[in-house]
């Protein structure tokens, strides 16, 4: 592992500050370039980047201290060490959806076209995070035999670099979304939001995998709280990728009425919804 990436001087600098800094430049710029490109305003873009950073630590905090308050409960007061590490993802998610959407529709912006834009920049910035917290020897998974398995410092046992399995994942998303960002923008049927529900369909997919790799996961009932909340995220994405882009849900309800209940014409002309 590499901690300390280098000293400048009395300068530490750590690997894993160093990767969350890398991660947020290179969300910002593709939010700021592509945004840009497609005729927002580049100061608005830049503010709403670092909206979504200020965000993300304090909706990756709070979730993060929420499920792991027994450590918190007799220091309180290290809830506020974001320098010590602990944040959680689905924090980040919802604090980025939350704030963003609340700006995004005050200055009366295309939601889905800067959500596909966010959805690039966050895959990105995913990938540069787990390298990040792989060499500073966090976040790391069970033990195992398998030939790639790697020891972590203070750690007994050769353990699973789940960390490299999540970064691996996220850049093959972040290809394919990129891949997908522009087909759609040629497309003459071009429909913003693909790419935002491909995002969190496909990462909650991941994160929910991997979490059965990961050492320290909390658990309910034996099963991972992660992964619960991967599918019920991934669940309502497809849901409004179904809703948003996919089909006419008005047309489809009635046909499977007529189609399976058997109802005729004259009674679902009565049924509103």
């Amino acid at each position: 592992m590499l901690p300390i990436l280098f000293k400048l001087g009395p300068i530490t600098i750590y690997s894993f500050g160093f990767f969350l800094t890398l991660a947020y430049l290179a969300a910002t710029f593709i939010l700021w370039h592509e945004g840009k490109r497609q005729g927002y305003n580049e100061e608005k873009l830049l503010d709403l980047s670092v909206i979504s950073l200020i965000a993300a630590l304090v909706g990756g905090r709070i979730y993060y201290v929420l499920i792991n308050w027994p450590q918190f409960a007799d220091e309180p007061g290290s809830i506020f060490a974001f320098w010590q590490g602990g944040l959680a993802y689905y924090g980040a998610l919802f604090g980025v959806l939350i704030a963003g959407s609340y700006f995004i529709k005050r200055w009366k912006w295309a939601f889905f076209q800067i959500a596909d834009i966010g959805s690039l920049g966050a895959a990105a910035a995913l990938v540069l995070g787990k390298i990040g917290t792989f060499l500073a020897a966090m976040d790391f998974g069970k033990q195992t035999t398998l030939p790639w398995a790697v020891n972590f410092p203070g750690l007994v046992g050769a353990r699973h670099p789940v960390q490299l399995y999540e970064a691996t994942s996220y850049f093959i998303i972040f290809i394919v979304l990129y891949l997908l960002y522009f087909r759609n923008l040629a497309s003459p049927n071009m429909k913003s939001g693909k790419i935002f529900f491909g995002f969190l369909v496909s990462t909650s997919i991941v994160r929910g995998i991997l979490e059965f790799f990961r050492a320290s996961s909390v658990t309910i009932f034996s099963f991972p709280l992660a992964t619960m909340v991967s599918l019920v995220v991934a669940s309502l994405a497809l849901v409004g990728l179904y809703y948003f882009q996919i089909r006419d849900l008005r047309n489809d309800v009635r046909a499977f009425l007529k189609g399976v209940l058997g109802l005729n014409s004259r009674i679902l002309r009565k049924i509103r919804f």
